[in-house]
């Protein structure tokens, strides 16, 4: 693995940041090109992208450092090294959690639409996942199971692992491009947003099983992650009928890409 990608200026340049400032940039520049055929002006897209992008860092972090092994085995001890993510240590849904609370604050200041610009940033969440997920294969957390095959990573052992992070990474990917084929031929305002969560939900779920690092958490055979995917699925299929009724395209509307 190689946690550290080169230094500059005598510091060192971490993969884990490196792979967050690429999913940024590149998810900034792709949900723009699609807000731009929604109508929705650059300034209200870059506020929310802005205000997404850091209340998800903040939320994923304190989803992290506030679980109960981690709190009581280093936090507590060490509460400023909660200000060092770029080490890793970012729990996904309590970035989505901390998107989904703040955003609509952002949208109605800018008198945004929620769920058609929403489904405008459903490709770049996909997408930007998958990016960060390969920081973390870099960076040598969230690893899978020992396997009779697999991938050594010296900073865990020297056993063969399941590859977990780069089975997400490539369903971030995977998921992108269905959203992206799935975003023209919409039926409903929403329907991109949801698809996203729904396949995001299954295939975590999924993944999960495969995950080898200690300190998961859980309630019975399910870790957190997994009952939190099972909450999302479950939230995101009861909105679908709801928004097919009350979000539905015009007739005439042309696709958006």
């Amino acid at each position: 693995m190689c946690p550290i990608l080169f230094h500059l200026f005598g510091l060192p340049v971490y993969a884990y940041g490196t792979m967050i400032a690429v999913a940024f940039a590149f998810s900034v520049w792709h949900v723009r090109k699609l807000a731009r055929l929604e109508g929705v002006k650059a300034e209200g897209v870059m506020d929310a992208a802005i205000v997404g992008m850091l209340s998800a860092i903040v939320g994923a972090r304190l989803f992290f450092v506030l679980q109960p092994d981690e709190w009581r085995t280093h936090f507590s001890h060490a509460p400023l090294d909660a200000f060092k993510i770029w080490e890793g240590g970012l729990t996904f849904y309590g970035g989505l959690i901390g998107c989904f609370v703040t955003m609509p604050f952002v949208f109605r200041r800018h008198k945004m639409p929620f769920w058609p610009v929403a489904d405008c940033f459903a490709p770049s969440v996909a997408i930007g996942h998958g990016i960060v997920r390969f920081g973390c294969f870099l960076n040598g957390c969230c690893y899978g199971k020992p396997a009779k095959w697999g991938i050594v990573m010296p900073e865990v052992d020297q056993l063969a692992r399941q590859p977990s992070q780069l089975y997400e990474s490539a369903a971030g990917i995977a998921i992108f491009a269905f959203v992206m084929w799935l975003y023209p031929r919409r039926r409903f305002h929403g329907e991109a947003i949801l698809a996203y969560l729904l396949l995001y939900a299954v295939s975590r779920f999924l993944i999960e099983f495969t995950r080898g690092d200690p300190d998961r958490g859980g309630l019975g055979p399910l870790s957190t992650s997994q009952w939190v995917a099972v909450g999302v699925a479950s939230i995101a299929s009861a909105l679908w009928p709801w928004l097919s009724r009350t979000q539905k395209r015009d007739a005439g509307q042309q696709p958006a890409a």
